[in-house]
């Protein structure tokens, strides 16, 4: 058993070293306006903006593996998270998205993007750092069968993700960015409890995902009904689900499924059996 001065330490070096990796692709993020975007859609050239952040992600994960391995799956994720977290610091914001005639259904259909995009990094992370503390009887090799990923009881924990859509609509008041990804981070923490109280035998790949899957729902709402619009945002009328963006959307499900998934520990092993 390692020490904790010693997963502390891989934690903040990991956090640094995942920040420094991702702010790289804030450059390819671009947008006609001269600042990173705040979608990968509305970058200058979005094909490069997305090969430059699979770039920069894949070595993020790579990071948070040797993390994970010291400490375990739920870090690593944190630390993708906080990665993420960093590039979005650098991006455009809500307001951004509207001057520049954004459409909130794109946005929706991005944030689904990452949404698979965080499955195959949670799954990948568990199947190369092995099972959670709290759950030693589950294989690794597991993470990555669709069968199990996708089984009845990941499916039901995955429901939780529907509290996102309440932390977003309680938190995400203004066009603050860290105020975005507190949001969004809270809608991940919600998720990770109730989806481990609800499965809590399963290994919560889904879990990871299922935040973003229900924001997309609302963004997407916004963008149909026509309530996102400047003249809405100046009236005070726009709702808070327009908020966060996907880069937003994609650290606080990371960060906060995994600090979720601590603070249920004691529940899991409570019903190990």
């Amino acid at each position: 058993m390692l020490d904790a001065t010693t997963r502390y330490a891989a934690l903040i070096l990991g956090l640094v070293a995942a920040a420094l990796v991702m702010s790289l692709a804030s450059g390819s993020l671009v947008s006609p306006r001269g600042v990173p975007g705040p979608t990968v859609g509305m970058a200058i050239e979005p094909l490069r903006a997305a090969a430059m952040l699979a770039i920069c992600l894949a070595v993020c994960v790579g990071i948070a593996i040797v993390v994970g391995r010291v400490v375990n799956a739920a870090v690593a994720a944190f630390v993708i998270g906080g990665g993420l977290a960093a590039l979005s610091m650098q991006c455009g914001t809500h307001l951004d998205l509207l001057f520049a005639g954004g459409d909130q259904v794109m946005v929706a259909v991005e944030t689904l993007i990452w949404a698979v995009v965080v499955l195959l990094v949670a799954a990948g992370v568990m199947r190369l750092t092995g099972p959670l503390p709290d759950q030693p009887w589950n294989d690794p090799a597991t993470a990555t069968d669709p069968a199990s990923v996708f089984d009845s009881d990941a499916i039901r924990g995955a429901a939780a993700g529907a509290l996102s859509l309440v932390a977003i609509w309680a938190i995400a008041g203004n066009d603050l960015k860290g105020q975005a990804i507190a949001a969004t981070t809270l809608a991940g923490v919600a998720t990770g409890m109730a989806g481990r109280m609800l499965a809590p035998r399963i290994q919560p790949v889904l879990l990871f995902a299922a935040p973003l899957v229900f924001i997309a729902i609302g963004q997407a709402w916004i963008g149909i009904s026509g309530g996102d619009s400047i003249a809405a945002w100046a009236g005070g009328r726009a709702s808070g689900l327009g908020i966060p963006m996907p880069i937003d959307a994609a650290a606080g499900s990371l960060m906060g499924v995994a600090m979720g998934l601590g603070w249920s520990r004691g529940y899991v092993e409570d019903h190990a059996e």
